[in-house]
């Protein structure tokens, strides 16, 4: 299944540092080097039948990573990026051309440009909605925030759970 081939590493403070392959992390804890903190319901495929090893989740190394925080900056292709090019309103994938950046509150009603009030919309949903708040429109999505770094510069398609207190602020 390909949506159980990436880890997710944070270092001894629990803070994210990287998103490597399943077969890394688990290799890198087999060594020694880290501890395996949560585990997809997925196993290895192994040429011995009676051996199960699930696939790391989340693996902890035992020394912090030094390293600057990465802030995502607010751009149009980074929230199409969050949004996996994908209407939150219709949730079809349409042409890159075809999207648009729709406010959640309108700003007409002070709604500011930030990570959790603008979204992807198709060009139609955006003009249905006009101006409208989600009572209003009468349509329910997921609250937007500002991703991790590591979402964007990986391309993660699948969040699992597990991940989310870890990436979402």
């Amino acid at each position: 299944m390909k949506k159980y081939e990436k880890t997710l590493v944070v270092d001894s403070s629990y803070i994210a540092r990287s998103i490597i392959s399943t077969e890394r992390a688990f290799v890198i804890s087999y060594k020694g080097n880290a501890d395996i903190l949560a585990e997809y319901p997925e196993s290895f495929g192994l040429v011995n039948p009676n051996l199960t090893i699930n696939k790391p989740s989340i693996i902890r190394v035992h020394t912090y990573v030094r390293l600057n925080f990465q802030k995502v900056p607010l751009t149009r292709e980074n929230i199409f990026k969050r949004d996996d090019y994908q209407c939150v309103y219709c949730d079809n994938h349409t042409k890159r051309k075809d999207l648009t950046l729709d406010h959640v509150v309108p700003q007409s009603k002070g709604g500011p440009n930030s990570w959790d009030n603008l979204v992807t919309a198709c060009k139609r949903c955006n003009n249905e909605k006009a101006d409208l708040t989600l009572i209003e429109y009468g349509k329910d999505i997921p609250k937007p925030q500002r991703p991790h770094y590591l979402m964007l510069l990986k391309k993660v398609h699948f969040l699992p759970e597990e991940w989310k207190p870890y990436l979402l602020f």
